[in-house]
């Protein structure tokens, strides 16, 4: 199965993640891993999605409440294969969230942050 999906889970290719907090959310993935690593020795992807889209807006609404409706809300993180729902679109390559996204960002909160904030004005 792992070598299956491992063809099909390639970088930048929209999967739909089944389970976990963000179930049912669609992300793209940055970066594979077939074989597993060290600490995690499964077929795993690091992902990037939208966790909140915006909303609908309409003239009536105040200032504030436009602002809270068209934020969104970007997700970083390790998914296994067996929780990714792969489709059949890709994002083109000129959009590129590896320059963006990275492990050693993922491990640290300050830099954590910084890459969602980046990642916001990407997506």
């Amino acid at each position: 199965q792992t070598n299956k999906m491992g063809k099909i889970m390639k970088k930048g290719r929209v999967v739909i993640l089944t389970s976990g907090r963000h179930a049912g959310k669609k992300a793209v993935i940055v970066k594979q891993y077939d074989e597993g690593k060290a600490n995690k020795k499964f077929s795993h992807a690091l992902v990037a999605g939208i966790r909140k889209y915006p909303g609908k807006v309409s003239k009536a609404m105040s200032k504030k409440k436009i602002e809270r409706r068209t934020r969104l809300i970007p997700f970083v993180k390790f998914v296994n294969y067996n929780h990714l729902l792969p489709t059949r679109f890709m994002v083109k390559e000129d959009i590129d969230l590896k320059s963006v996204v990275s492990e050693d960002k993922l491990n640290n909160a300050e830099a954590r942050a910084e890459m969602k904030k980046s990642l916001k004005n990407l997506l």
